[in-house]
């Protein structure tokens, strides 16, 4: 597409011009005289090879704009990404349900969850303990989720969203 300028329609000979209930084949100094007089541009919509060349009268800057926007929503629609959530073994309740709330936050979006769980020092003695706990996450998120563990010493695994 591109706009077509005085310039360009003297040399042209005749248009079809089509768009809001058009579709007639009239010259095109006449074509762009109708989209000057409505203070819009003449926009060239067929290929170079058409016969006769195909154009529209529109906003161009407005046509280019909502394009844009709707590449930028395109983009929006983004892939899922890996969150990271880590949690330690002597957690409180209260903090643990702000991790699921989290948790679910990001399943609901799309994203997969990666659950840590951090053992430090004498907790290294028990790593089941990290193991239920991740249970108990996986027990309280509301989304339906596949979960799978990660093997390794540390206590992690990806929640995946559900289909």
């Amino acid at each position: 597409m591109k706009v077509l300028e005085r310039a360009d329609v003297r040399s042209l000979g005749e248009v079809r011009l089509v768009g809001e209930g058009r579709n007639e084949i009239i010259a095109a100094v006449e074509a762009w005289k109708l989209a000057d007089a409505e203070g819009l541009n003449l926009v060239q919509v067929s290929d170079d090879d058409a016969k006769p060349l195909v154009v529209r009268i529109q906003d161009y800057n407005k046509l280019m704009f909502e394009r844009k926007k709707a590449k930028q929503a395109q983009k929006k629609k983004r892939r899922s990404e890996l969150k990271e959530i880590q949690l330690k073994a002597n957690i409180s309740d209260h903090d643990l349900q702000t991790k699921v709330n989290n948790i679910d936050k990001f399943l609901d979006r799309g994203d997969k969850v990666k659950i840590i769980v951090r053992l430090k020092g004498r907790e290294r003695d028990h790593p089941q303990r990290a193991f239920e706990l991740l249970d108990r996450v996986v027990a309280q998120v509301k989304i339906p989720a596949k979960f799978s563990k990660m093997p390794g010493p540390i206590a992690s695994g990806i929640l995946e969203p559900g289909k």
